[in-house]
């Protein structure tokens, strides 16, 4: 919902958009993608009121690259950058047009060089990105909207796209750039536009912001940290793994005790969430061993895993942790129906009861519980998961990622949530794509690379430089060369 918001967008300049999850970003972007009407007010395209179909904002110079990739696995590079764009002649495809138009989108971001006959699905995920961004180039794109375009992105990926957006900002494209990663405003936009509960609450040039008074904007309040970590007892380990072998896993040692939230550090490709599925039963393990509080555990079985109170929370809530078109109230009995049934039989009374118990409890800002859980905004559909696990009362809970996509404000939400997990007793791994974030929270970290464990770290000897310098592969003694 907005509420009378008004702003510009200049050629030839970034603008961010930020917000916690609610304030309004995601109804905006429907509506300047012509898929959803504004009740009041008006939008104004060079000059021309917006159009008001999809196809037509497309054709008038306003493209919109969503969170989720939206190509062809299956087709070509040529095929998924003109998708629905083909230049033809009375039904005749103009091969050599479209290979060069193709080329001449692909080069502006940096991908000139990829052979067009290339499946799709064979790219990185950050290609991909650029291929869908080279898409809407070859429309004669004059604004560009990118919503949260690096949250599927590796870390080191992360720059080659922003160095894209730098250009095409400098070519005169007017450019939204819609992000909960606040550092990433400070390196890209040149002006900062906030909403706040569907209401405009800022609009101002870059250097007239910092972290403080962004944050205090986007929630009206102070926010002292993202991440409220807090000291806790500590209990004897309740995990232990032991030379496991797993697919990306090899050999791998580690323990969790009672109360402790322990980090898993490492590049894309290190293990992170093959270590976590292996040790959740998810993936299949090839050897070692799985010890949950004193008691061997079947390796490679989500049903042993489960009866040991081991839960894998996965990294992509929208696959493989929640059922979009399903209701929220359905979404939070999933894989814990002992408490809605009786004799096999679901109750629906206790159904909606647990539901509205848990979504209060952590905070689900919903219609109803009998609303669809994809209508909700990611930051609630992850405070859905972290309540369905939390009241399961595990004993080891492996959060992938468990902030993906998630504003600033709703972090901290489940952060809170995630550390009252552990001062219940669990214990608690997190991995994420933001190091930064698992070296908040973390009580102790593990760096991985390869597959193995190459490091680790007690909270008051974190150094970030040397935990990346391990990460990348690199020794203990040579970190002390340097």
């Amino acid at each position: 919902m907005l509420d009378g918001i008004d702003f510009t967008f200049d050629a030839g300049e970034i603008t961010g958009l930020v917000g916690e999850n609610g304030a309004g970003k995601s109804t905006l972007i429907k509506i300047l993608a012509g898929a959803e009407t504004p009740s009041a007010g008006s939008v104004v395209l060079g000059g021309e009121p917006l159009p008001s179909t999809t196809g037509a904002v497309i054709s008038a110079g306003l493209s919109v690259i969503y969170q989720e990739l939206t190509d062809v696995p299956d087709m070509s590079l040529l095929d998924n950058v003109l998708l629905g764009n083909l230049a033809n002649t009375r039904g005749l495809i103009r091969s050599k047009e479209n290979r060069r138009r193709a080329s001449a989108g692909l080069q502006r971001v940096g991908l000139g060089h990829l052979d067009l006959r290339t499946p799709i699905r064979e790219l990185t995920i950050s290609q991909r990105q650029l291929a869908e961004i080279a898409r809407c180039l070859v429309r004669d794109t004059k604004v560009l909207v990118l919503d949260e375009p690096t949250s599927a992105l590796p870390e080191k990926d992360v720059e080659t796209l922003l160095a894209v957006v730098r250009s095409l900002r400098d070519e005169g494209i007017a450019i939204l750039y819609v992000t909960h990663h606040l550092d990433e405003l400070f390196r890209v936009a040149d002006r900062v536009v906030v909403l706040r509960d569907g209401k405009l609450v800022g609009d101002e040039a870059i250097e007239r912001w910092d972290h403080t008074t962004l944050v205090r904007a986007m929630l009206a309040k102070e926010l002292e940290q993202a991440y409220p970590w807090r000291a806790r007892p500590m209990g004897g380990p309740v995990l232990v793994a032991r030379d496991l072998e797993a697919r990306g896993v090899r050999g791998t040692s580690l323990h969790a005790d009672s109360g402790e939230v322990v980090g898993l550090v490492g590049l894309a490709g290190s293990g992170r969430t093959e270590l976590m599925k292996a040790i959740g039963g998810v993936e299949p393990g090839t050897s070692g061993e799985i010890v949950v509080d004193g008691a061997s555990m079947r390796v490679g079985s989500i049903a042993a895993a489960r009866a040991a109170g081991v839960i894998y929370v996965p990294e992509d809530r929208k696959q493989e942790g929640l059922v979009l078109d399903a209701s929220v109230r359905s979404n939070v009995a999933m894989g814990d129906y002992g408490p809605v049934s009786r004799r096999g039989i679901l109750s629906g009374v206790a159904m909606t009861r647990r539901a509205q118990h848990i979504t209060e409890k952590y905070d689900v800002k919903l219609g109803s519980v009998h609303q669809e859980i994809g209508k909700l905004s990611g930051g609630n559909q992850q405070k859905v998961i972290v309540g369905r696990v939390s009241e399961m009362a595990p004993r080891v809970v492996l959060f992938d990622d468990p902030t993906r996509g998630v504003d600033v404000g709703a972090k901290s939400g489940i952060y809170d949530h995630v550390f009252s997990l552990a001062e219940s007793g669990s214990a608690v791994l997190v991995c994420s794509s933001d190091t930064d974030e698992v070296l908040a929270v973390s009580d102790r970290i593990y760096v991985l690379a390869g597959g193995r464990v190459v490091g680790e770290f007690l909270r008051d000897e974190f150094d970030r430089e040397q935990i990346l310098h391990r990460a990348a592969g690199g020794s203990a003694a040579e970190n002390q060369l340097a």
